[in-house]
């Protein structure tokens, strides 16, 4: 019995393995590259102006809806999230408006992003993060067991 659950394991390892190394050997990237990781040591606060919003297909690191943002002579590329998660707020950005912004401001690829936290409109906050950094868009799996890491 022992060695049979070897042997289910071994080829469910190798199953596994076996697309994505073919893809690599075919010279595809099977998955994209990891997205940077939000560092609570790196927190700020922006009040900025949106001055473009852009949304970056799913195939891409960052997928979803950016927020570029001028604060003085400063201009921010503010990640937010997945579109598919963000449209849940029924809320739309434009040039001109008027933001607040808490998140993480760190590298990736070479650019300097800032990872959201939290995205204030007027009356209207998104909260998209822990204050961890931990993205709720992540716990439609597994919800926070800790409510004051919201």
């Amino acid at each position: 019995m022992k060695n049979f659950r070897k042997l289910a394991l071994t080829l469910l390892l190798a199953s596994v393995a076996s697309p994505a190394s073919a893809a690599h050997q075919a010279g595809k990237d099977p998955v994209a590259p990891p997205e940077p990781a939000y560092d609570t040591a790196t927190v700020i606060t922006i009040a900025a102006t949106v001055t473009e919003t852009r949304l970056v297909p799913e195939n891409q690191p960052m997928a979803g809806l950016h927020l570029m943002l001028r604060s003085g002579s400063e201009t921010f590329d503010v990640y937010v999230g997945p579109s598919d998660f963000v449209k849940m707020f029924d809320v739309a950005f434009s040039k001109g408006d008027e933001t607040e912004v808490i998140g993480s401001k760190v590298k990736s690829n070479g650019a300097t992003v800032v990872l959201a936290r939290e995205v204030r409109r007027g009356s209207i906050t998104l909260l998209l993060r822990d204050k961890r950094g931990m993205p709720f868009w992540n716990y439609s799996v597994n919800p926070p067991q800790d409510p004051t890491m919201c």
